[in-house]
């Protein structure tokens, strides 16, 4: 602890990222564009909110932490994934590690016994897991929802959801025992951590493969959907007395007392705290409920509306304008990679429409959070890969790691 600041080590290491990105402002910034912009304003806007609603002292402690887990994560990838290449092995690792663990996630599940967690407590002389994650709150018929080494399942199902579309693209690209071995992996943990959040991003990453494959040629079709949609929604919250968000959160979990819980947060966040706090938030005081709530505890299960709720309105529509315009000014560039590296970039744009979708129906706390942050600058490299590849025309990166059909490729060329 320092002060009240719990020190770990991945914030050390976003602290170190931070750091190293400010002294090395001249080079970041000739490669800045607008979710740069957005996400200082984000962490500023924050500032805000902490300042108005503790003070300055509170204020400095609390933003040193939010912008560790933002600006610390998002540089840290903009700074190291910085080709085709890095993407790959930074992507390998995380599923490598998972598949390493799908027999302690396996047995976790069947013998309702969190063994990592339990050696890691031997080890450290601390407890890591809530209390209620070894309860019946918990099992799901024989299965107890596995957790791996994360302090929910819900981080490790949804990370490794993530991961899900760039294991499917190379195992379609390159059948391979190993990859196919490690998708499979993937696959499992998934489905053990019994979490609708996993499901929900298969489905959403159908969805925006479709949106993908045709965007280039269909982009009117796609924006007219997409008003078309926003009208719906506007319908139903006019006539509806959940209104359009309450009814979507209610159903899209597997649990039913779930949902009725996370539309009640809506509801009341809705009705109560955020109208009354647009601007600046309630950072961290807590949300306003009838006195027969109390007993749900004070968390909101919305990363989206918990942004809203802390820090204003603006807040989270800064970040929420940072994530689509990252994921359009990807997708509008996406016909200009070649075949070696235009699986990656679909990839990533899978993955990251899915977070940022499922965002609307679970908090990403925890480690989490800068995960989210890491994955938003780790595909700079699409962008530039072009200017790189000039600037460095000796070193071919990508052909070690992401061979097709046997044939080793280039990604020295993007076409027009």
């Amino acid at each position: 602890m320092a002060g009240t600041i719990r020190i770990e080590v991945y914030r050390v290491i976003l602290g170190i990222a931070l750091l190293y990105a400010l002294f090395n402002f001249k080079v970041i910034i000739p490669r800045a564009d607008m979710v740069d912009v957005l996400l200082i304003a984000l962490v500023a806007l924050s500032f805000a909110s902490f300042w108005h609603n503790h003070g300055l002292q509170k204020a400095l402690e609390s933003t040193g932490l939010y912008a560790l887990e933002t600006l610390g994560a998002f540089y840290l990838a903009r700074m190291y994934v910085i080709t085709p290449a890095r993407f790959f092995q930074v992507n390998q690792i995380l599923i490598i590690g998972i598949t390493l663990l799908v027999g302690f996630t396996i047995y976790e599940a069947f013998t309702h016994h969190r063994i990592l967690h339990q050696w890691a407590e031997i080890i450290t002389g601390k407890t890591a897991l809530d209390y209620r994650l070894y309860t019946e709150d918990y099992l799901r018929g024989p299965i107890m929802r596995a957790t791996s080494v994360f302090i929910h399942p819900l981080l490790f199902g949804t990370l490794a959801a993530s991961l899900f579309p760039f294991a499917f693209l190379l195992v379609i690209r390159t059948f391979r025992p190993a990859y196919i071995f490690n998708l499979f992996a993937l696959i499992v943990s998934m489905i053990l951590t019994m979490s609708s959040a996993p499901l929900l991003s298969i489905i959403f990453h159908g969805a925006t493969a479709v949106l993908v494959r045709f965007w280039h040629g269909a982009r009117q079709f796609w924006v007219a959907s997409f008003l078309g949609f926003m009208a719906f929604a506007m319908l139903v919250n006019a006539f509806s007395n959940r209104g359009f968000f309450g009814i979507l959160i209610s159903y899209l979990t597997f649990n039913p007392n779930t949902g009725y819980f996370r539309m009640l947060q809506w509801q009341y966040t809705l009705d109560d705290d955020i109208p009354e706090n647009l601007i600046l938030g309630i950072a961290h005081h807590d949300w306003t409920r009838p006195y027969w709530m109390e007993w749900m505890g004070n968390s909101i299960d919305s990363f989206w509306l918990l942004l809203a709720l802390q820090h204003g309105i603006f807040a989270a529509l800064v970040l929420l304008i940072a994530c689509f315009y990252a994921v359009f000014n990807i997708l509008n560039q996406v016909h200009l990679h070649d075949d070696s590296s235009r699986w990656m970039v679909t990839a990533w744009i899978l993955s990251f429409m899915s977070m940022i979708l499922i965002g609307f129906t679970v908090d990403y706390f925890g480690t989490l959070q800068p995960i989210m942050f890491f994955m938003l600058g780790a595909i700079s490299w699409a962008r530039f890969y072009r200017s790189w590849n000039s600037d460095h025309p000796t070193e071919n990166l990508a052909s070690p790691v992401i061979p097709a059909n046997n044939d080793v490729k280039t990604s020295n060329n993007l076409q027009d």
